[in-house]
């Protein structure tokens, strides 16, 4: 019995099967590429877009100035309303948070007490106040010195027979110190003062109670009594000059 005998070569087996392997590999591949581009087309059919509408309106050009106005008001309370319901929630959740913060800080037979006022009262808590009208405020140096300028002018405590031309504090001119009545003020008319521009201390208040009387409340000055003059006045004018004036008043050079 005779045996037949082939000779093959090892080396192209081997390759043949790792083609083989490759070629399926690259169809397991190619098959889920078109199953996910099929995925992709039956998704992209089935799901509903979302229309999304302008919510927002304009006015219309042909609407009139006075219904443009009652729109735009009408918005500007919408956003008001918004802007109030924000800031509520914002208290409230601030309150929550400091609760939530410092609740083993409270006892807890008073708790109800204390969340009532801190709901509730603490709303209505009026803090210190400080009337800040007719008073200066200083907000750099330069503004500063200029205050301290101002301040080196001003006069408070006179001599019978001085004469008042400096104001003696912020808000109370030369002015507001002659042209008064018993310590009251008046309204001069431009001829009065014209008639009557300057005027001298005639007397003084007595400087122990000087903080209790009515010429220091409403100068800030120690005159009790002025005398209105005109400086070039003549005895045929009828208006007093600053000689009548310290005639009149008792003063003796």
């Amino acid at each position: 019995m005779s045996k037949n005998y082939e000779i093959t070569n090892s080396n192209n087996n081997l390759n043949n099967s790792e083609e083989c392997t490759i070629f399926y590999l690259l169809y397991i591949v190619l098959f889920f590429v078109i199953v996910f581009i099929i995925y992709k087309i039956i998704f992209c059919f089935n799901t509903k877009k979302e229309k999304f509408e302008n919510v927002m309106t304009i006015p219309s050009a042909t609407m009139t100035s006075q219904e443009t106005l009652q729109y735009l008001t009408q918005k500007n309370n919408e956003l008001n309303n918004i802007k109030d319901t924000l800031e509520n929630k914002l208290i409230e959740q601030s309150q929550a948070i400091y609760l939530s913060q410092n609740f083993n800080k409270v006892d807890s037979s008073s708790f109800n007490d204390e969340l009532t006022y801190l709901l509730v009262d603490f709303a209505d808590t009026k803090f210190p106040e400080l009337d800040m009208i007719d008073k200066k405020i200083v907000n750099n140096q330069a503004e500063l010195n200029t205050v301290l300028s101002e301040a080196k002018n001003m006069k408070n405590f006179y001599k019978p027979g001085e004469i008042v031309t400096a104001s003696s504090t912020f808000g109370i001119t030369k002015d507001n110190i002659c042209y008064r009545q018993n310590n009251k003020p008046i309204k001069p008319t431009p001829d009065f003062m014209k008639k009557y521009p300057n005027c001298m201390v005639c007397s003084v208040e007595d400087n122990k109670n000087l903080t209790d009387t009515l010429g220091w409340k409403n100068t800030k000055t120690n005159i009790a009594k002025v005398c209105l003059y005109d400086p070039n006045a003549t005895s045929k004018t009828g208006t007093p000059n600053l000689a009548q004036c310290k005639t009149f008043c008792n003063i003796k050079e």
